[in-house]
């Protein structure tokens, strides 16, 4: 969900009172992230005197569920999440519509484009509806009349939910406004890294010791299962944490729990359905994606990067810092299944669209010292921005061809075009054409972006074939891209720019190449026959971006369950220390000399020996039971005229048996 900016501040508390009146109580939901609990609606749409809830004349348009009245502002949240529900049937478009709910058809299609960015289902009934049951221009206008009922019946709802209420009084209005001025801050994403102390440095981020304890639960239960899909009738996370059951018992009881899950999903499908799109917006939202850089606060988090540089998890603030804490929130492992099947569908989106997955770094390289999911996650952003670069060069270099009439005349007497050339190499001139300077061609970007398990693979295929292919493949593309930037080159014009030590000057004598150039059977020889005259832009990719980012996705979407939650299990580890890390110092700042971050301290130390790849059942409850000590330390630490109390939950603290 978004935040509310100051200018819907000042909107809200330019209301009348009879219209807050209405809306305070929703207001505040919306302020607490309460309204996300769905409410049962009936359908229709307003009457036909209502007034059209137009956007106001210059405003740019936006999606469809931004608030174009004041009375909208509290609705927000519902109007989004009822919106994106409209496409998961056909029925909008099977109703017909009055002349007061038209959009025009062009204003209709230019509003489309926003919307279809970020709703799936949106995008698949279209493709299903266009153009065999209607066309385009009468598709989008009836979606937007039902979107308008939509709104009209909301605001009607909400104001007869305010009717025979008192009138709120002034300090009434002036807490809804000042806790809206909480939420733009601490609701509204991250704080700024030099932050005023209103606001976490790690945005909205959520994940107590108690999720803690139900992610650890549920990568005991994914252990006995093969497939992410299977999970569809597993119901809520059970362990052996304190109890184990094993053999055709345990089959047994898994069985049963499945069949009375599944019957419990039917019975609430719309309330899961409710928390999926949530999730899943929260995850992907373009416009609130806007997640603090994790390199701008690291400094604010000294012990929780001391923490992730030793375990193999990802950046507090990134994309699984977030899936971990909404697995979290999940009740069942069939509703966790479910919205990493939705997250599959995204990333995928994304990758085949060239849209960057948030919250994950675009240009680096994987980190080989993360999780493998974040290496992955990181391979994909990296494919994207590659692909997207490929292609707009690939553009750029066409275009400039056709318009180009340059030619160079060869010592035959034919012309051929130069193309993909950068700038002329100063000094230098092709030996066969001495009227023309040897120009620096367009080259593929250099070094493959590979994940430690794709590093591991090719070194297995080098050792057992004893090739160094790759290399030699970025050598003849290079050679290839130099023939096309400059006709009439040869081996000896391609060495004094590529490798100028294999071009030997001697005073009194000829310029010749380098004795390991002339050797009889040299590959750079071989290689430079071989090669054709290329331009970067149309050869095939040095690094296969689409290859590398297919096979990426079909791993992420074939990864098993217990090594996809153990790796969000280690990330929400992370997540809950940097939490308390910055709940302790906070408490620091106002109390010297709290003992706080030494429980911190002792939490990282205990962390980096006990949290790695293949955690038992032991582990795995230490580790749970860390965490809840260090919360309820924090938690119950008393201002300083409280130190003998805090002495003695120090005292209970050290003597827990996992302390170091």
């Amino acid at each position: 969900g978004a935040g509310v900016d100051m200018k819907r501040l000042k909107e809200l508390k330019e209301m009348s009172r009879s219209s807050l009146k209405s809306s305070l109580k929703s207001s505040l939901a919306f302020v607490t992230g309460q309204d996300k609990v769905p409410t049962s609606t009936s359908s229709g749409g307003g009457s036909g005197g209502e007034k059209r809830l137009a956007a106001e004349p210059g405003k740019a348009v936006g999606l469809p569920w931004e608030p174009q009245t004041p009375k909208e502002i509290p609705l927000e949240r519902e109007l989004r999440s009822k919106i994106l529900k409209l496409s998961q049937s056909s029925e909008p478009w099977l109703e017909e519509y009055r002349e007061n709910e038209k959009l025009a058809p062009e204003e209709a299609i230019e509003r489309a484009s926003e919307i279809l960015k970020v709703d799936e289902n949106l995008r698949k009934i279209r493709f299903e509806l266009v153009p065999k049951v209607v066309n385009e221009e009468e598709f989008w206008v009836r979606y937007f009349a039902a979107v308008h009922r939509l709104r009209c019946r909301l605001v009607d709802e909400a104001a007869k939910a305010g009717e025979g209420q008192d009138g709120e009084t002034e300090d009434e209005v002036e807490r809804a406004c000042q806790a809206l001025r909480s939420a733009t801050v601490a609701g509204g994403g991250a704080a700024s890294p030099d932050g005023d102390g209103r606001g976490s440095k790690l945005g909205r981020l959520e994940v107590s010791a108690k999720q803690l304890r139900h992610m650890a639960r549920g990568l005991e239960t994914a252990r006995g299962y093969r497939r992410m899909d299977d999970l569809s009738d597993a119901g809520k996370p059970s362990t052996t944490m304190t109890t184990k059951t094993s053999g055709w018992r345990h089959a047994v009881a898994r069985r049963v729990e499945a069949g009375r899950n599944m019957l419990a999903r039917k019975m609430s499908a719309g309330g899961k359905q409710e928390r999926l799109v949530g999730a899943v917006w929260d995850l992907f939202d373009p416009e609130d994606a806007r997640v603090t850089d994790w390199d701008l606060v690291m400094a604010f988090f000294p012990s929780t990067a001391k923490l992730i540089a030793q375990v193999p998890a990802a950046s507090p603030t990134g994309f699984l810092a977030h899936l971990s804490s909404c697995m979290g929130k999940m009740g069942t492992m069939a509703e966790m299944s479910e919205l990493w099947a939705h997250a599959i569908e995204e990333i995928t989106w994304h990758f085949r669209n060239l849209k960057p997955i948030p919250r994950v770094p675009r240009e680096r390289s994987p980190d080989l010292q993360s999780c493998p999911l974040q290496q992955k996650l990181m391979l994909l952003n990296n494919c994207i921005a590659r692909k997207a670069r490929f292609l707009n060069r690939r553009k750029m270099e066409r275009e400039a061809a056709a318009a180009s009439e340059e030619r160079v005349a060869l010592p035959d007497g034919t012309k051929v075009q130069r193309r993909g050339h950068k700038s002329a190499l100063d000094g230098k001139r092709m030996l066969l054409v001495p009227d023309e300077v040897i120009w620096v061609p367009e080259t593929q970007e250099e070094g493959s972006v590979l994940t430690e398990e794709l590093i591991r693979e090719q070194e297995d295929l080098i050792s057992k074939t004893g090739t160094i292919g790759p290399g030699l493949q970025q050598l003849l593309f290079d050679m290839e891209a130099f023939k096309a930037a400059n006709p009439g080159g040869v081996l000896e014009d391609f060495v004094r720019w590529y490798s100028p030590a294999d071009w030997v000057e001697r005073d009194g004598q000829e310029p010749e190449l380098s004795s390991r150039m002339k050797e009889p059977g040299n590959m750079w020889t071989e290689l430079f026959a071989k090669a054709k005259a290329t331009p970067a832009s149309e050869q095939n990719p040095l690094f296969d971006f689409d290859y590398h980012g297919e096979m990426t996705i079909e791993s992420l979407a074939q990864i098993a369950p217990s090594d996809l939650f153990e790796q969000l299990f280690i990330v929400s580890v992370c997540v809950r220390h940097a939490l308390l890390e910055e709940e302790a110092t906070a408490l620091k700042e106002a109390e010297p000399e709290s003992k706080v971050m030494a429980a911190v301290s002792e939490s990282e130390e205990f962390s980096v020996t006990t949290v790695s790849r293949g955690m038992g059942t032991s582990k795995l409850e230490k580790i749970c039971a860390a965490y809840e000590t260090v919360e309820d330390f924090i938690s119950g630490c008393a201002p300083r005229e409280h130190v003998e109390e805090e002495e003695s939950l120090w005292s209970d603290y050290h003597e827990t048996p996992w302390g170091i």
